[in-house]
């Protein structure tokens, strides 16, 4: 067992993943609208999910600095909110943006400083006062891999060599990937709404259909059904795919809300979501999702994301 440091050097190490922008990009994924960059509509935007709490999007903004064990625990003993996730690992306090706000008067200093610097906009904002500058983001991804139902990629990364190291990523995937991504509950997810949105609604549609397993009842094997066979159900997916699309339009334009219409939408249409994630989550991810027994498109992404970032050995550190 590492046991920390309690000592301090006197040079504060701070480090800080994310912009303004960053904020505005993982709440308008809801509305697909994710690409586009307007100031003046983003501050505002900035200032609605503040105002009214809507605090999802400022958790894809990690702040990390480096603090004494005895500091640590002395945020923790002071906090007086206990829905408050702050972490130390390796010599440094790790939390994302929501909670820095909430603990914001138990942050040193020259940590709100940088993060005031960092984040003009949203500092300015949290402060009641009205934002001059608006920091951006340097590219949309740093990298990307196509996969066969989708595609991920790496928006940012934020690595110290720690167990805490944050990684975000965009995916897009079909419904029913998502849903399994989903259950990875250690991280921050924001994804596209339905409810906000009805354009260019994109569907899966797998080359072969794979058999079933006989000894995993939850799981496929890399086998496939006959040519024929496949060829004739795909057809029908097909179909039912072009006839529920029909539908959603007709609801849509008889005024049905969108949150009612989308229900009739098949777990083939795609969806894309933000997912921001410390390292010792990212493994167990990885450690369960390229496992044989994993559904095949899981393990694809699993594999890519590997490829962009790495994997580390949890053997040490997680029994469950």
């Amino acid at each position: 067992m590492n046991i920390p440091k309690r000592g301090l050097s006197a040079r504060r190490e701070i480090h800080i993943m994310g912009s303004d922008q960053r904020i505005v990009r993982c709440a308008r994924v809801s509305f697909a609208k994710d690409e586009k960059i307007d100031k003046e509509r983003d501050i505002k935007l900035i200032s609605y999910l503040y105002k009214n709490r809507h605090s999802s999007p400022f958790e894809h903004i990690i702040i990390t600095y480096s603090a004494s064990w005895d500091e640590y625990v002395s945020i923790l003993e002071r906090a007086n909110n206990p829905a408050i996730n702050i972490h130390y690992s390796e010599g440094y306090i790790w939390l994302n943006f929501r909670h820095f706000v909430n603990l914001i008067s138990l942050i040193p200093q020259e940590v709100q400083t940088l993060v005031r610097e960092k984040l003009p906009a949203t500092f300015a904002i949290i402060e009641d006062k009205t934002p001059q500058e608006y920091s951006t983001d340097e590219r949309f991804l740093k990298e990307k891999y196509d996969a066969s139902c989708g595609w991920v990629g790496l928006v940012d990364k934020l690595e110290l060599n720690s167990k805490m190291d944050t990684y975000t990523f965009i995916v897009e995937c079909p419904l029913f990937v998502a849903r399994q991504w989903q259950r990875h509950r250690f991280g921050s997810y924001n994804e596209l709404s339905r409810r906000y949105t009805s354009i260019n609604p994109e569907f899966y549609i797998p080359k072969g259909l794979r058999s079933q397993s006989e000894s995993n009842k939850q799981a496929s094997i890399e086998e496939f059904l006959p040519q024929e066979i496949s060829s004739e159900i795909l057809n029908e997916i097909n179909s039912i795919i072009q006839q529920s699309l029909l539908l959603y339009q007709k609801m849509l334009s008889l005024n049905t809300a969108r949150e009612i219409a989308r229900g009739v939408l098949p777990l083939f249409l795609k969806t894309r979501f933000y997912w921001t994630v410390p390292r010792i989550a990212l493994d167990n991810f990885l450690s369960l999702r390229l496992h044989e027994s994993a559904q095949s498109e899981i393990r694809e992404f699993a594999a890519l994301i590997k490829n962009m970032v790495g994997q580390k050995d949890l053997n040490t550190l997680m029994r469950l």
